[in-house]
C-alpha cells in the first residue's frame, strides 16, 4: 500500500485538463491493511476532498483476480442547504480495475495503462463529459 501524503493536479503540462489548475496535498489518514484514505486538511470542515484506495481478492486458481477500487468524494459543507432543499450537496467519483492474478502474460502493466489513456482520452474530448453528465452519450 501506498503510506505517503500525495499531491495531485488536475491540471498537467502535456495537456489541459478541466478542473482546478492548483496542486492539492491529500494527506493520509488511514492505512489499513487493504484501504488507504487520504483527505485534503485544508477544507476538511468546509468542503472535504477524500481519495480512497482499496485492493480485494477474490476467487481462487486460475480465477482468482484483484479488484483495486477507487473513490474520490467531495461534500459541500459551506453551502447554504435550504438552497438545495435541505440536502447536502455532494458527489461521488468511483473506478474500479478487476484483473487475474495469474493471466500467463495475457493481461500486462502496459495493456491496462493504454486502457486507462484510452478512457481518460475519451472523457477529456471536447464536449463529450458534458454529454455524459447531461446522459446523452
Amino acid at each position: 500500500m501506498l503510506t505517503q501524503d500525495q499531491t495531485l493536479s488536475a491540471n498537467r503540462a502535456a495537456q489541459t485538463l478541466p478542473g482546478s489548475t492548483a496542486s492539492t496535498v491529500f494527506a493520509q489518514i488511514t492505512n489499513a491493511s487493504d484501504k488507504v484514505v487520504r483527505r485534503v486538511a485544508a477544507t476538511a470542515n468546509t468542503t472535504p476532498e477524500t481519495i480512497e484506495l482499496g485492493h480485494q481478492t477474490v476467487g481462487q486458481g486460475f480465477n482468482k483476480r484483484t479488484r483495486t477500487m477507487g473513490k474520490y468524494s467531495r461534500v459541500y459543507n459551506n453551502t447554504d442547504i435550504s438552497l438545495t432543499g435541505g440536502v447536502t450537496p455532494s458527489f461521488t467519483l468511483h473506478w474500479v480495475l478487476d484483473r487475474p492474478v495469474q493471466s500467463g502474460g495475457a493481461v500486462t502493466t502496459a495493456h491496462i495503462k493504454d486502457a486507462l489513456g484510452y478512457l481518460m482520452d475519451m472523457l477529456l474530448q471536447s464536449g463529450q463529459l458534458d454529454k455524459i453528465l447531461n446522459q446523452e452519450a
